[in-house]
C-alpha cells in the first residue's frame, strides 16, 4: 500500500510549501499529492484554497493574483512558530521532489472551469520536467477530467469522489469508466471492504483520503486499498511504502 503524502508532510510544516515537500522526502516519502490553481498572469502554483489569507485575514484570490503578488503573502502564518512561506509554482515543487518521487499526484482545483486551458497547461509543464510516467491527475471536477483525457489519451488519471455509500461507488464507477480513469479516490468514511473490492474488481486502483491515524490505515491496508493520502508520511513506522 502506497503512503502517499497529502500536500507534503502538511501535519509537520505548512501544507503545499516547498519546506512540506522537503520534510516529506527527508521522511522517506516517494508518493506525494498537492494542489494545483493559475494565477492571473498564468502561473501553475501550488495550493489548497482558491485563495490565500492575507496579514489583513482577507481572501485574495489565486485567479485574480499576479504571480509577484502572491509570491509576497506568508501562507503560513497560521502553522505556529513557522517562518515566512509563500505559494511555490509548480515548477519549483517538481523541481524539488519530481526527481525523487515514484508517484506525483496532481488534484486539479478548476470547479466551473475557473482556470481554462488548465489541463493542457500542466500536462506542457509535467511534459517539459520528464515526469509524465509519474503523474497521476485527479480532481472532484469531472469536466476538468474529461478535458484532460482528450488532451491526453495515455496520462493516468483518478477521479475524486466525495464521501458515499456502496451505491454512489458505483455510479461514480461509470463515470470513471466513461474518462478511462485508472483509479478512484474516496473517503476513509466509505473505505469500507465492500466498496474497495468493488473498485478492485472494476480494475481500478482505490487510493483513500486522509487518513492520519495508524488504526484507520492498518484497517483500509486490510481491506485491500492501494494507497492512502495522509498529512502524516512516517504514519506507518516501520511499513514499506509498497507491498
Amino acid at each position: 500500500m502506497r503512503i502517499i503524502a497529502h500536500r507534503g508532510a502538511s501535519a509537520y510544516a505548512p501544507e503545499n510549501t516547498l519546506e512540506a515537500f522537503r520534510l516529506a522526502i527527508a521522511m522517506g516519502s516517494k508518493d506525494f499529492e498537492f494542489d494545483i490553481h493559475r494565477t492571473k498572469d498564468g502561473v501553475l502554483v501550488v495550493n489548497h484554497n482558491y485563495y490565500v489569507i492575507d496579514s489583513l485575514e482577507k481572501k485574495r484570490h489565486i485567479a485574480k493574483l499576479y504571480f509577484a503578488d502572491l509570491r509576497k503573502i506568508d501562507v503560513a502564518h497560521y502553522f505556529i512558530g513557522a517562518d515566512f512561506h509563500c505559494v511555490p509554482s509548480v515548477d519549483e515543487v517538481l523541481e524539488e521532489i519530481g526527481g525523487k518521487a515514484e508517484l506525483l499526484n496532481f488534484e486539479i482545483k478548476n470547479d466551473g472551469n475557473i482556470y481554462p486551458g488548465i489541463e493542457e497547461q500542466l500536462l506542457k509543464a509535467i511534459r517539459s520536467h520528464g515526469l509524465f510516467k509519474k503523474a497521476l491527475i485527479s480532481s472532484f471536477d469531472y469536466g476538468t477530467l474529461a478535458r484532460m483525457r482528450s488532451a491526453s489519451p495515455d496520462i493516468a488519471i483518478g477521479l475524486l469522489v466525495r464521501p458515499l455509500g456502496s451505491l454512489m461507488v458505483a455510479h461514480s464507477l461509470k463515470k470513471a469508466e466513461v474518462i478511462k480513469a485508472e483509479n478512484l479516490h474516496i473517503s476513509y468514511k466509505n473505505a469500507s471492504s465492500k466498496n474497495i473490492s468493488m473498485i478492485r474488481e472494476a480494475g481500478l486502483r482505490c487510493f483513500v483520503y486522509t487518513v492520519n491515524d495508524r488504526k484507520t490505515a492498518e484497517r483500509i491496508k486490510s481491506a485491500g486499498a492501494d494507497g492512502i493520502f495522509s498529512n502524516f508520511p512516517d504514519i506507518m513506522g516501520n511499513w514499506e511504502l509498497k507491498p
